[in-house]
């Protein structure tokens, strides 16, 4: 089924993926088979300490096996329902689920080769088109696939066998781990990062270039927080990659620190109409700052699904990594969503 409407769901089973990561499976009550593109998201809706809240999560699993699908989540200190499913969720415990939403899909874009890099829990939509791209009879003829996951230590990088045994059964695919915990002398910050034997650091362009030589050539999917995606796009384009061919996924509004403006690399963005300038800090979506700033402007979904926060720029480049609430004619017209657009110049908004 396409879980268009909100639709019950029972927890099947739960497993650890790393020490703050878990994976939910859930079937449906009413036996379907699911219907999504690898890389889409959820809104899972449930019970917690009585009130009813709502959060979105990308499926983790692959839509060939339609039977299930999973969410794999990671345990955010202040997390409200990260936390409560780590703590409380257990097979038999039931939750809604709307969607699949979403435009963050390889199948939306076929190319022959693929560069897919995250960090943190932004691994999830890009497992899910790794798991779907490989899951076949014959992957020799499948995409060729560069996979690159950042994490703090060799412990922290999810599913971490799982990518190994990939790799080794599929020869069109490549797997590459950056840890910025292990320093350039390679002092383990655990016991397993002894057999460590990826990038050492940050993603940088000398890591992409290294890993990816013909990465002009290859369809980019970018997911992470924030300055990590910014960072990153940095280092794509530095690398010999266009900004044309690079795929974000964000997660909608998270406010920015209060001292945004004195951050290295904040760009301006002045709402004319209202007389207002704020500064928008790296890896920051302007309704972020916005709101941080105390600016109220149109938003509802905060993940460019939408379209409530759709307004014009009159100047100004930004990077916009919306789920389909603007239209390509619309986006030619200087129109852009606030929710899922960072500044990379300074900005000018009539409005």
């Amino acid at each position: 089924m396409t879980v268009t409407d909100d639709h019950l769901l029972v927890c099947t089973e739960r497993a650890p993926v790393t020490r703050d990561m878990a994976t939910f499976t859930f079937r449906a009550v009413e036996p379907r088979t699911f219907v999504f593109n690898p890389g889409q998201f959820l809104t899972i809706g449930l019970d917690v300490d009585g009130r009813r809240v709502e959060r979105c999560y990308s499926i983790s699993s692959s839509p060939t096996r339609p039977d299930t699908l999973s969410i794999s989540v990671k345990r955010v200190a202040g997390g409200h329902v990260s936390n409560w499913l780590h703590d409380n969720m257990e097979p038999g415990m039931t939750v809604t689920a709307s969607g699949p939403l979403g435009r963050f899909s390889y199948r939306s874009i076929p190319a022959d080769k693929y560069l897919f890099i995250s960090a943190g829990s932004g691994i999830t939509p890009v497992m899910s088109m790794l798991r779907a791209a490989t899951d076949a009879d014959m992957p020799e003829a499948g995409p060729d696939i560069v996979f690159i996951h950042s994490a703090r230590t060799f412990d922290d990088i999810p599913f971490r066998a799982e990518l190994d045994q990939i790799a080794v059964n599929n020869p069109n695919v490549t797997v590459a781990f950056a840890c910025t915990r292990l320093d350039a002398a390679g002092e383990p910050t655990t016991y397993s990062d002894t057999s460590f034997r990826g990038h050492r650091g940050r993603i940088d362009a000398g890591m992409l270039a290294s890993w990816c030589p013909d990465i002009a050539e290859r369809v980019v999917f970018l997911c992470g927080p924030g300055q990590f995606r910014s960072r990153v796009r940095t280092a794509l384009v530095a690398a010999g990659g266009s900004l044309t061919r690079i795929h974000e996924e964000s997660y909608g509004l998270k406010l920015p620190p209060p001292d945004t403006a004195d951050i290295d690399g904040a760009m301006t963005v002045d709402f004319t109409r209202r007389a207002r300038r704020i500064s928008v800090g790296e890896g920051t979506t302007i309704l972020a700052a916005a709101a941080a700033a105390g600016v109220t402007l149109p938003s509802t979904c905060g993940v460019g699904l939408c379209g409530a926060c759709k307004v014009t720029k009159t100047s100004g480049e930004v990077v916009m990594n919306h789920q389909g609430g603007i239209r390509p004619r619309e986006i030619a017209q200087g129109k852009i969503l606030l929710c899922c657009s960072e500044p990379l110049t300074p900005v000018v908004i009539d409005f």
